[in-house]
């Protein structure tokens, strides 16, 4: 019945596409930044969200000098920023509509959460000097709770209910997801990916997020979805689900901390902590020019 359901789901055609758009962009040899500013003036929400976060990050107040050129904010934002900004939007825009068949829950916070989940878990790759390409990383952290949506949309009765569920930690939501309707959000956002053909990495991230130890071929990838999950939260981003506060340090405890850090002893883990959070903080302060 569940596989039923999911396959009913609306297709989200720019998940498929996402990879392509960002390479030809990315490619680019002649007037870098011009080019990608052209693309951007196409887009009129991109637009404003690139206008909104470079203006939010470097002026701040209303009051002080706006920038309003397309080409000079992606200058000061610089490609990564601007590649998330290309990978978020088209997603957030199509899902977006696709949930608004769900209204229980507010699906701002959902990607809130979702979008500074996709930013920490580039940044914990780059802290263990782990390199991904085809922006996998970012988008591995952007989808990793599709499943709540599918959900939302398929077993609308039951999300209701699910959504009023507390527990100490993600994995009590979970259980309680497979009670009700025999897999958890992991699963059916895993499952709805892969029947749409995305990379096989990003499915596996997105089954194993609260368990990476479980992942059988990319447990780093997997785990720095799980870190990032936890670190969002503990900035006070809990996304949609009811799950008890928890600390930015006890991210050392998760069973995903080992598998990213274990072979790096170069590093101190109160030290790496300490560089972690300021990321953290700048990543939540960037958010709200985001969503």
């Amino acid at each position: 019945m569940v596989i039923d359901r999911v396959n009913q789901c609306p297709k989200l055609a720019s998940l498929r596409s996402i990879n392509q758009t960002l390479s030809s962009l990315l490619n680019s040899d002649d007037s870098f930044m011009a080019q990608i500013a052209e693309v951007i003036r196409l887009d009129p929400t991109l637009t404003a969200r690139v206008l909104d976060l470079v203006n939010s990050i470097f002026f701040g107040s209303k009051d002080t000098q706006q920038v309003s050129n397309v080409e000079e904010a992606s200058l000061f934002l610089g490609l990564s920023r601007i590649s998330e900004l290309i990978i978020a939007t088209p997603i957030i825009e199509d899902i977006q509509e696709f949930g608004k068949q769900a209204e229980v829950i507010d699906w701002t916070e959902f990607w809130r959460h979702s979008i500074g989940s996709a930013i920490m878990t580039r940044e914990l790759l780059a802290a263990a000097d782990v390199q991904w390409a085809d922006e996998g990383d970012y988008i591995s952290g952007l989808v990793h709770n599709l499943g709540k949506i599918i959900m939302a949309v398929t077993f609308p009765e039951q999300f209701g209910k699910l959504c009023k569920i507390t527990g100490k930690e993600p994995a009590d939501i979970c259980e309680e997801e497979q009670k009700l309707l025999g897999w958890d959000h992991a699963k059916m956002g895993a499952f709805y990916l892969w029947n749409h053909h995305i990379a096989p990495e990003i499915v596996q991230a997105t089954q194993y997020h609260n368990t990476p130890q479980d992942a059988p071929d990319h447990p780093q990838l997997t785990a720095a979805v799980q870190i990032a999950d936890h670190l969002v939260r503990s900035a006070g981003i809990p996304g949609i689900e009811k799950v008890t506060s928890v600390k930015g340090a006890d991210c050392v405890e998760l069973s995903g901390w080992n598998i990213l850090f274990k072979e790096d002893e170069t590093i101190a883990n109160e030290q790496r902590l300490v560089e972690i959070e300021e990321t953290l903080e700048r990543v939540t302060s960037s958010l709200k020019g985001i969503i």
